[in-house]
């Protein structure tokens, strides 16, 4: 298996800082705006996204890599309500904690949370168990980081309080604690984060999100698709992040037709076949990795 060689401190800085799920990627804005309005809750939901990306990735990577996508995706959610249940009752009955509607709402929904699907689909199924749990804690941590951040400002500005301990502020924005509140909040966290990354990490800079990798002594032009048959590949991280690339055409071919010959039953097969391909595309994965047993 290649690329076990990883640090955590490399698989940290990838993706906890220079693709933040939250801040780059824009995954999981909804519990950081709706739900993270205190320390307390966004804490809450942390721990259950670290522990469902953290479980998941890591049955992926031992148990789900000879399964195919199609049966794979759906063991994902299955496996994030084993997780997030038991823990949603647990804070429920055995703490003091009272949740809000928005936290009741949002902490069930982690189960179906894109970024754990994406992570497990792409990463975990091809590489080792370490590289795995090595990637979900990073990602985990990323995310957690925002939501922690984003909610105790919420509180200390919109409540004058801060773990609901009152601290008597001479002012509060009540308005801190409504959607548009977090939205600002996270604009400026992001602001900062990007400014970190370009004092300390500048080489990644233009790597914040799916770029085209150019050679340094770019070559001519190549010729469009349709007269040379090749294609551009878009990496959509580092080499040592993810283990292969996504090869996307230049022009969109036609959708093949099935064929004359085939009988009713097999034509049932292969418009099957079709659909999941199309919907694993409209994730951005790749349709020639998805697992559906072609005859």
């Amino acid at each position: 298996m290649k690329n076990e060689n990883i640090s955590f401190k490399d698989m940290f800085i990838k993706g906890a800082v220079i693709f933040n799920p939250v801040l780059v990627q824009l995954v999981g804005l909804c519990p950081a705006v709706a739900a993270s309005t205190s320390l307390v809750n966004a804490a809450v939901l942390s721990v259950v996204l670290c522990a469902d990306l953290i479980i998941t990735c890591l049955l992926a990577s031992a148990l789900l890599k000879k399964v195919p996508r199609w049966i794979r995706v759906p063991l994902y959610l299955l496996i994030g309500i084993a997780i997030i249940c038991p823990v949603l009752w647990i804070v429920e009955t055995k703490t003091l904690t009272t949740l809000s509607l928005g936290m009741k709402i949002y902490i069930p929904l982690i189960a179906v949370n894109s970024v754990t699907a994406v992570h497990c689909e792409q990463f975990s199924v091809k590489n080792s168990v370490k590289l795995a749990v090595y990637d979900a804690a990073a990602v985990g941590i990323g995310s957690s980081i925002v939501l922690i951040l984003v909610g105790a400002l919420r509180e200390l500005l919109g409540a004058s309080s801060l773990g609901g301990v009152t601290l008597d502020l001479p002012v509060a924005f009540k308005g801190m604690l409504l959607p548009f509140g977090g939205l600002v909040i996270l604009g400026f966290v992001a602001a900062a984060l990007r400014a970190f990354i370009a004092e300390k990490y500048p080489a990644y800079l233009e790597e914040s999100g799916p770029v085209v990798k150019k050679p340094e002594n770019a070559a001519p032009k190549p010729q469009p698709a349709e007269e040379s048959g090749e294609v551009e590949e878009v990496e959509l991280f580092d080499e040592f992040w993810t283990s292969e690339t996504v090869e996307t055409p230049a022009e969109k071919e036609p959708e093949p037709q099935p064929k004359p010959e085939l009988s009713s039953q097999e034509k049932i097969r292969w418009e099957s076949q079709r659909d999941i391909e199309e919907f694993f595309k409209s994730l951005g994965l790749d349709s020639d990795e998805s697992g559906v047993d072609k005859q």
